[in-house]
């Protein structure tokens, strides 16, 4: 649980920090990987531990449009959204330094 422990939003609740941590998947990204492509299915809300990622859609002309960063302690209103919603993604995720990410898994 020690890498919620340096976010300020996480530090008022043990409880949700011991929840999160039982129910979610802890995975760690280096610089440059893909997290999430355009068009994938959304089925977890990733939450940022550590590092920052970079969050992109591709317009009609194939270029890259930058929408947002997500830093430690938050996560993707994008994903948020669309596994709400069961739909797939709209935007491309990259980790812009190495990244540490809980994923929250969705259920129907």
């Amino acid at each position: 649980m020690e890498l919620l422990d340096n976010i300020s939003q996480f530090q008022s609740s043990p409880e949700l920090k011991e929840r999160l941590y039982e129910n979610s998947i802890q995975k760690k990204f280096i610089a440059g990987d893909i997290i999430l492509n355009e068009n994938a299915n959304i089925r977890s809300i990733p939450i940022v531990t550590k590092g920052s990622i970079r969050v992109m859609r591709t317009d009609e002309e194939d270029k890259e449009i930058l929408l947002y960063y997500i830093k430690a302690g938050e996560s993707c209103i994008m994903s948020f959204l669309g596994g709400m919603h069961h739909e797939t993604s709209k935007v491309k995720a990259v980790a812009e330094e190495d990244t540490e990410i809980l994923f929250l898994p969705i259920y129907a």
